[in-house]
């Protein structure tokens, strides 16, 4: 038989967690086939209960050429088809054991070395085949050195000189016999010489050492371990993870770095998604060498729900303010598209007979000809032909007869905005009697009242007055009108205006019409028109290209 023992025992020192002690071992072993093999459960002799299969889950009855004999797994010989893993349970008290074989055959006259000894402090190799010397005493020994026959026989000891010529492979050859079977085993040593600057140190964990990392469930996570592996190892080192004191069945890249004159290991484990298995345990990460080993520990715990909380909470605050500004941005086109979808759930039922009261300078002699053009076609023409609204518009809409004063009042009280239409008249000295009789401080009550002011002003201003003061009156006294101030020309002085009109400019603004202006440069004012009026029923569908 020829064995390669590629990898040892790993944790049966490891500081066990809680009342139950669970031991587990990784080996690795290379066979030659042809030649008889044993792998041994366990080296403690006090476990029972062993129980042999191959991994995952299959069982060995099936499996020609594999027999089990106590609590040894011997391979009759080995065959190719025996490489794979195997895995062995055993069991006393609360002492559970596991030791799992990567087991792989392969066809080579001479098998690699399963131990090394110095040249220089060995002066004999001996057969380690113990348990073949117990199956049969009288087994025949043969010696090879590289693979070439050596002229000792039936010795189980090969003497060396310690010189450096004696380096190379012995391997020893045994036939024996095992019920009434004739087979072959071997076992090989590798004797090695120095080189002055060989160092072997003993390894050393950098990171991990003891710590704790938050993980969130369902989501993926990575572990990264670094070992110092000393110089000139000879690749006799070996970093791996465990989960608690069990092998991880987890994917992880290891690589070595040089730094310097040392030599580091790196490890990565990729854990796809946390679950909860994997909280509140501690992973292990372990680097072994045979002068000695060392091992650092990350414990699992999920992240905090309150940290997790503050995260949402910061995402939806911010989402809401941004979603506050887009609505204030877009406010307009909002609330226009809205009563274009819910017209009728937008339309008010006040029993109010108009939507608007428009009042203006009017008049062949004192008004103003961009006043009565936007008041009496243009505004028409977009407000109550595209948008329904029904308007009342002074100079246009009083029947013959009707006292002036009573019919003013009387219609806006009976509307719902009142359009006040300005131009470069509105604006006059403050110290002018013109401005005291534009907007008187009392109402007047009567036609003779109206009349006593005519002598400073002409009619149309006293009438258009008239109209702002009492709109005025009702929106700022009463709250029951909504003012909307219109500039059709330029020359309009906010801080001309009167008091009553500047405080409505403030709060509310004025819209600007260009009657000279393009589609585009006047489009965005109908928009704000339409929105700071009522809703109301469209009529017609085709938009708004002109005006």
């Amino acid at each position: 038989m020829r064995a390669f023992y590629f990898r040892w025992s790993l944790l049966s020192a490891l500081w066990i967690a809680g009342s139950e002690m669970h031991i587990t071992n990784l080996r690795s072993y290379t066979i030659s086939a042809g030649l008889a093999f044993k792998l041994e459960c366990n080296e403690d002799r006090e476990m029972q209960n062993v129980s042999w299969s191959r991994v995952p889950d299959q069982s060995l009855e099936s499996i020609s050429g594999i027999n089990i004999h106590g609590s040894a797994l011997w391979f009759l010989p080995a065959d190719l088809s025996h490489s794979g893993s195997y895995s062995c349970l055993s069991r006393k008290g609360n002492k559970t054991g596991e030791t799992k074989f990567d087991v792989s055959v392969d066809n080579k006259a001479c098998p690699c070395a399963n131990r090394k000894d110095g040249v220089k402090s060995t002066k004999d190799i001996t057969c380690l085949l113990p348990h073949i010397f117990e199956i049969d005493p009288q087994a025949q020994v043969t010696w090879r050195n590289n693979c070439h026959p050596l002229n000792v026989t039936n010795s189980k000891v090969f003497p060396l000189n310690r010189s450096r010529d004696m380096v190379g492979l012995y391997t020893c050859f045994v036939s024996f016999t095992f019920g009434g079977q004739n087979y072959s085993a071997a076992q090989t040593t590798e004797i090695y010489s120095h080189s002055k600057g060989y160092v072997v140190t003993k390894p050393e964990i950098i990171y991990p050492k003891e710590e704790t990392q938050k993980v969130t469930l369902g989501e993926s996570y990575t572990l990264n371990c670094k070992a110092l592996v000393g110089k000139n190892d000879g690749g006799e080192t070996f970093l791996y993870w465990l989960n608690g004191f069990k092998f991880l069945e987890l994917d992880y890249d290891t690589s070595i770095v040089k730094e310097g004159e040392r030599d580091y290991m790196l490890s990565v484990l990729y854990i796809p998604e946390v679950t909860e298995e994997y909280l509140y345990t501690n992973f292990t990460c372990v680097v072994q060498h045979p002068v000695g080993w060392d091992f650092g520990k990350v414990f699992l715990i999920p992240a905090s729900q309150n940290e997790r909380y503050y995260w949402i909470g910061l995402g939806l605050v911010a989402l809401l303010i941004l979603l506050c500004a887009v609505a204030f941005l877009f406010r307009v086109d909002l609330v226009l598209a809205y009563r274009a979808v819910c017209s009728s759930a937008a339309i008010s039922s006040d029993g109010k007979s108009y939507d608007a009261y428009v009042s203006y300078l009017h008049g062949d002699q004192h008004g103003s000809t961009s006043a009565m053009a936007f008041a009496l076609d243009f505004l028409p023409a977009v407000l109550e032909d595209l948008y329904s609204y029904k308007l009342f518009i002074s100079g246009r809409d009083e029947l013959p007869g009707e006292a002036v004063h009573e019919v003013i009042a009387d219609r806006m009280s009976r509307s719902r905005r009142l359009i006040i239409v300005l131009t470069s008249q509105s604006c006059v000295s403050p110290q002018t009697d013109a401005t005291k009789s534009l907007l008187p401080d009392k109402l007047p009550i009567s036609d003779r009242d109206v009349h006593l002011k005519a002598t400073n002003t002409s009619s149309d201003q006293i009438w258009a007055a008239y109209e702002q003061r009492v709109g005025l009156y009702d929106a700022l006294v009463k709250q029951g009108l909504k003012v909307i101030l219109v500039q059709v020309e330029d020359g309009v002085e906010e801080a001309l205006l009167p008091e009553s009109l500047r405080y409505i400019s403030r709060t509310k603004g004025i819209l600007k019409w260009r009657q000279n202006a393009s589609d585009r440069g006047n489009r965005s004012f109908w928009k704000h028109m339409h929105y700071q009026m009522p809703p109301a029923k469209r009529r017609k569908s085709q938009e708004l290209t002109v005006l």
